[in-house]
């Protein structure tokens, strides 16, 4: 009787773990919704730019500083080589 309440212990602990551990990459697989871009007032990094994410996008989940090569835009503004960053923010669906 008391082997049979451990594995039935056991395999439902398992089984709460194994839920768990699934659920974790499924929340972040899903914060792919682009919101928009956060203004920053100094460099990009990224623990700054999540920061100001949060701050503008209450439902933002993610922050990345992404690097716009402005030589591959073909508009009459930027015809240089110019890089800078820009805090694109994302959110769940």
């Amino acid at each position: 009787m008391a082997k049979t309440i451990s594995s039935i212990c056991f395999t439902t602990l398992l089984l709460v773990v194994l839920f768990i551990s699934a659920e974790i990459p499924k929340s972040e697989a899903t914060c792919t919704k682009y919101l928009g871009e956060a203004i920053l007032a100094y460099t990009c990094s990224e623990s700054y730019c999540e920061a100001k994410c949060a701050e503008h996008y209450h439902e933002s989940c993610r922050g990345e500083c992404e690097d716009h090569d402005h030589h591959h835009h073909h508009d009459s503004l930027h015809l240089t080589n110019d890089h800078d960053d820009h805090c694109h923010c994302y959110g769940r669906y």
